[in-house]
């Protein structure tokens, strides 16, 4: 669909999404619309891959060990520079401040602004855990990894001839 683009930036496109399948398929145009529905082409694999030139390799399973969260409580009083930068946001949401990464650490300790500058760095108090953590209340409980599974291998044949309504809409772009 030529006319979808995201909700949050109209530069993300089914080409954009198109660049990285795996993450940007389900972005959302300011309908609701995915790029996945929106971008057939870029997202369904059944749509224009070549055929694998050997017979498919099953999926190898991924185990990835977690990082271990903090359990001690932190330094009394906080280690200098725990302020945060007011001035820092997302190079692409400029709502998206300490304040915000502070809600869901985890996740947008990574977020980048314009300069590369990552929250990590410019918001301490949000991603630094020596920087007043509230103390554990419990025993440390050692994590568990986690085993995950492709969700698809990438040298499995696609079916031929590729399945009809496969164009991209080129007009959707995507957050």
């Amino acid at each position: 669909d030529a006319s979808w683009s995201g909700k949050f930036n109209a530069a993300h496109t089914c080409a954009y999404v198109a660049e990285n399948p795996e993450n940007r398929c389900f972005f959302e145009n300011s309908e609701g619309v995915t790029a996945g529905t929106a971008c057939p082409a870029a997202c369904d694999a059944s749509c224009g891959s070549p055929p694998a030139t050997s017979s498919p390799v099953p999926p190898t399973p991924v185990t990835l060990s977690p990082i271990a969260s903090p359990v001690a409580p932190p330094p009394s009083p906080p280690a200098s520079g725990c302020e945060n930068d007011a001035s820092w946001s997302g190079k692409f949401n400029a709502a998206h401040t300490c304040a915000y990464v502070a809600e869901n650490p985890e996740n947008r300790c990574f977020f980048e602004n314009s300069e590369g500058v990552t929250a990590g760095t410019a918001c301490p108090a949000a991603c630094d855990a020596s920087c007043g953590s509230p103390p554990a209340t419990s025993s440390p409980v050692p994590p568990t990894p986690v085993t995950l599974s492709p969700i698809a291998s990438p040298v499995a044949p696609p079916p031929s001839p590729p399945a009809s309504g496969c164009e991209n809409d080129a007009s959707w772009s995507g957050k």
